[in-house]
């Protein structure tokens, strides 16, 4: 999903398409609303036009009355029946405006909600590799302000441009029947507004293009501000004043730069209105002097003069209101590219486990978005059915990267990854084939049985099978404990909620893990959080918990590794050792350094303890 920057101005096929977009959407959303909405306007169009023709047929019977030209009562005869008639217009127009702005509401929300849908949806879909593009983040911030009450401000303000045009089309027909020559004035007196219209609005494109990544910045601070697990480190270092002086030189960015795009843009539109309004006082001038000279009557002038004021109006009103929704035109063009796509969405892991004989890696590259060094480099590793697989490697050498490319989450930039011998062409099949449980797991803030059985999301929750789960992992006693059981809500943020301790949550993470019931489990540093006796506990019933399994085992403690089948040693994203643990003891290279000199320091601290 990477894309070059685009240039700092919006097109008018930009506008189009967006428009075009937006109305699809809202068609797909409630095409019933949409359509009531539209008629209305177009009613209301022909409405402004019936009324302009009665106002030219009332003016004419009253010049006529006032000339005494009409018989007894013959002029009023005729006028009251009109301004009847334009009471009713008045009355239907009111009530049809009522009902039109009832279904735009209910337009909103169910437009809000199919756009958000479609941004989450294209959120999950995206790959592994694309959260680690700055730009990818950047285009997501943009679409996920775009599904919160963009498309609504810009589909009200289609409605509100198309009661103008309507109005204004309506108002030319009429014109053609009254006075057609005062057409190319009115388009001419509207010509300066939407052009100051049209370089405000690439203006405030380039704007808000510019500010994408610092109002990322500053939604992170407001986060770390905010948020219930930041709180105690922040009050701890004292950090609010800073983060808060930070947020405030980041939004005063924003601040200057819109004070200096409207000032700029004001003095624009002030001589724009001035110039346009010049020719509306022109044309004045000259109806005037053509009356004068009996040339056009008065009923036809003040009608076409109505109608002008009508239309030259509308066009302006059409002008700003493009001008002002430029930003929203902006974040649906950034929609249309993010979610526009039809992907479709990758298996839930719906089905049982896959089978799995074997997996191997063969010369394997990596690197990460922007980064000029690999993260692996020609790594090679197999793995068979039952085998317990050690991972081991000081920090940054490239462990949780290989695992998640064996998991399926990140393609390699080259060589092979062949499944039960078999290339493997799609990801999805390594994701169905294993469960990972990864250092930084995330801790679900909703119920028990949610953080248990979304371990195999495609398939309706089981309490037995998640009850069963966290007995494996421990986690059951602690559970039966909490107020619901598995029902209860894990984060104090909500009614009724609970908190867990670290190890609990490790716990849950494995319990997670076993629900998912995969045959290639993929364990990265799986102990973390529990303390000492926990950890034992576990690794001693590994081949137990995991009996028929591979398991791939990443830890920087080494007296859990050393009971492996195969111990990999990477160093600077390559293999460089790999065999049992006393195979490895023995070559007295990378791994016998490691694990001594860890062993040193409990021989340490055992010796000064006695």
């Amino acid at each position: 999903m990477s894309a070059p920057r685009p240039a700092n101005r919006l097109r008018a096929g930009d506008v189009m398409g967006s428009a075009v977009f937006v109305l699809r959407l809202a068609w797909r959303a409630d095409r019933g609303s949409l359509l009531v909405v539209l008629g209305v306007q177009l009613a209301t169009a022909v409405g402004v036009a019936g009324v302009l023709l009665l106002v030219r047929g009332l003016a004419g019977d009253a010049v006529t009355l006032g000339r005494g030209q009409a018989g007894a009562g013959g002029g009023t005869g005729r006028i009251i029946p009109v301004i009847a008639a334009m009471v009713a217009l008045r009355s239907v127009g009111g009530i049809l405006r009522a009902a039109a702005t009832a279904r735009q509401r209910v337009l909103a929300v169910r437009l809000d909600r199919h756009v958000t849908d479609l941004v989450l949806g294209a959120a999950t879909r995206a790959e592994l590799p694309h959260f680690e593009d700055a730009a990818f983040h950047d285009r997501l911030q943009r679409a996920v302000f775009a599904s919160r009450g963009q498309p609504v401000v810009v589909i009200t303000t289609l409605v509100a441009v198309a009661q103008a045009v309507l109005t204004g089309a309506a108002v030319s027909v009429a014109f053609l029947a009254m006075a057609w020559w005062l057409l190319p004035f009115a388009a001419v007196s509207a010509l300066p507004t939407l052009r100051a219209a049209h370089a405000e609005r690439n203006a405030s494109y380039g704007l808000s293009h510019d500010l994408a990544e610092n109002r990322r910045v500053r939604q992170y601070l407001e986060r770390l501000m905010t948020g219930r697990d930041e709180a105690k480190e922040v009050r701890a270092l004292g950090l609010g004043p800073l983060l808060r002086e930070r947020w405030h030189g980041r939004y005063a960015e924003e601040v200057d730069g819109t004070v200096r795009t409207q000032r700029r843009h004001l003095r624009r539109k002030a001589v724009a209105r001035l110039a346009g309004d010049a020719v509306v006082v022109a044309v004045i001038g000259a109806v005037w002097w053509l009356m004068d000279a009996r040339l056009v009557d008065l009923p036809t002038a003040l009608a076409a003069l109505t109608g002008l004021w009508l239309l030259s109006t509308r066009v302006q009103m059409v002008g700003g209101l493009l001008g002002n929704v430029g930003d929203s035109i902006l974040y649906l063009k950034d929609l249309r590219a993010f979610a526009g796509p039809s992907v479709a969405a990758a298996p839930a892991g719906g089905e049982g486990p896959a089978v799995f004989a074997s997996l191997e890696a063969r010369g394997l590259r990596f690197r990460y978005p922007g980064s000029a060094a690999p993260v692996l480099n020609g790594v090679d590793v197999a793995f068979r059915q039952g085998e317990i697989i050690a991972l081991v490697g000081g920090n940054g050498s490239g462990k949780t990267t290989l695992a998640k490319i064996l998991a399926g989450l990140y393609p390699p930039e080259s060589g092979t990854l062949l499944l039960n011998g078999a290339p493997v062409d799609d990801p999805a099949r390594l994701r169905e084939t294993s469960a990972v449980v990864f250092q930084d797991f995330v801790r679900y803030r909703l119920p028990v049985l949610d953080n248990i059985a979304f371990g195999r999301p495609g398939q309706a929750a089981d309490p037995d099978r998640a009850a069963g789960s966290a007995r494996r992992a421990g986690a059951d006693a602690f559970v039966e404990r909490l107020p619901r059981g598995y029902g209860t809500v894990l984060s104090k943020e909500f009614r009724d909620g609970e908190d867990l301790s670290g190890g609990q949550w490790q716990r849950l993470a494995l319990a997670r893990a076993f629900y998912r019931d995969a045959p290639f489990v993929i364990l990265d540093e799986p102990t973390a959080a529990l303390d000492p006796q926990a950890e034992e506990e576990l690794f001693g019933r590994m081949r137990e918990l995991f009996a028929g399994r591979t398991v791939l085992l990443i830890s920087h403690r080494f007296s859990s590794v050393r009971g492996a089948d195969r111990i990999y040693v990477l160093d600077g994203g390559s293999v460089v050792e790999h065999g049992t643990h006393e195979q490895l003891m023995g070559r007295r290279g990378r791994y016998a350094a490691m694990f001594l000199t860890q062993a040193a320091a409990y021989l340490d601290a055992e010796t000064a303890v006695t």
